[in-house]
């Protein structure tokens, strides 16, 4: 376990520094699934856009785990300068590999891997506005080209990461959706370069288990937050609200009951993408998402509760002619089930309240470290 640091804030395992917040959630993690994530001794793992917000923690997980079971971990970035500083840390451990493959062009080094988890892909509307074809390859060529890789070298697992917005907008009046129900999508759409090659990356994963047994699971990963944001240059409200927490900024937000999320902390993720990978059926698709629908009030409300050392407030706004969003928006919400994830042992180890506060005393900490 982490030996604590006399600041009361850093932790040291096996040589690696972590912040006590994120030590704390994968020692809970080994607590409750261990004897699962046993599965991965003496494997050989990728995991394709290793920077994005999900994968930097997944990975850093795994890296948590690769000593205890002799893992030997690839990380595929397409910047791998900005992911040598990320994980600086680990670079001279032998266990780990940065690597800048371009896979797009089928340009896959000859190493035989256990398990490929399938994550690359650009997901904010930004890139779809400005950059659709971007958005594509990853989703679409590059799995092609995974996935025949896969195939050639034998695999135990193929994880594609999906999303939860293929179930797409309306064609269905269920509140809730499970990995057997879908929805409409407008081919011409803004978000459809997403949507679209997100629905073709599951159906080639389908394709290539029923025609060439590849084993190949698919997760449908819901909106999740932790403390791996990238706080420099993500948009999204939650970002912004710790850019304006650790500023000392007060919060206005418009005062909008419809404004809902199906919220899911990291390390549940973490946990739901790894028994998906080990124990996922093959050709079979998991919602990952936590319990709770909650709306976007009480969220940053939470946030601002988080810690006593927050100077910042809420500010509700009535909605006028500015607001973005229409409406009623929420009301066409759908929850996603976690009937099926929960089916393989999954559960959901921290409420949205302690999540969001705790993401939040996590960078409140790495403020005053620094």
């Amino acid at each position: 376990m982490g030996v604590n640091e006399s600041n009361g804030e850093v932790y040291r395992v096996t040589g690696m520094e972590k912040n006590r917040i994120i030590l704390e959630d994968m020692e809970k993690l080994v607590s409750v699934y261990g004897d699962r994530f046993n599965k991965l001794k003496d494997s050989t793992i990728l995991v394709t856009g290793a920077n994005g917000m999900i994968t930097t923690w997944l990975s850093e997980f795994l890296v948590y785990l690769a000593d205890r079971h002799n893992i030997q971990l690839y990380l595929q970035c397409r910047n791998l300068e900005k992911a040598k500083k990320a994980y600086e840390r680990y670079l001279d451990r032998k266990s780990f590999h940065l690597v800048s493959f371009d896979f797009e062009n089928n340009e896959i080094p000859d190493i035989c891997f256990d398990y490929i988890l399938h994550a690359a892909s650009p997901a904010g509307t930004k890139y779809f506005m400005e950059t659709p074809v971007d958005v594509i390859r990853p989703n679409a060529v590059g799995t092609w080209h995974l996935l025949q890789y896969a195939r050639k070298t034998g695999i135990k697992k193929f994880l594609i990461f999906s999303s939860g917005s293929i179930y797409g907008e309306g064609g269905t009046d269920k509140s809730v959706l499970t990995e057997e129900d879908y929805g409409i999508v407008d081919p011409l759409g803004v978000r459809s370069c997403y949507v679209e090659s997100k629905r073709l990356a599951e159906q080639m994963g389908i394709a290539f288990w029923k025609q060439y047994q590849v084993p190949v699971s698919i997760i449908r990963i819901r909106h999740t937050y932790g403390p791996t944001f990238d706080l420099q240059h993500d948009t999204r409200i939650i970002p912004r609200v710790i850019r304006q927490i650790l500023n000392g900024e007060d919060i206005e937000i418009y005062k909008d009951p419809d404004s809902v999320v199906q919220y899911t902390y990291i390390a549940d993720m973490v946990a739901a993408i790894l028994l998906v990978l080990l124990e996922g059926e093959n050709g079979g698709a998991y919602n990952a998402c936590g319990d709770e629908i909650v709306k976007m009030d009480d969220v940053i409300a939470w946030m601002v509760e988080a810690d006593p050392s927050v100077k910042s407030a809420l500010v509700e706004k009535e909605m006028d002619a500015s607001y973005r969003f229409g409406k009623g928006k929420g009301l066409n919400f759908r929850k996603l089930s976690n009937q099926k994830l929960k089916g393989l042992g999954w559960e959901q180890l921290y409420s949205n309240r302690e999540g969001f506060a705790r993401i939040v005393r996590y960078y409140l900490e790495e403020n005053r470290s620094r």
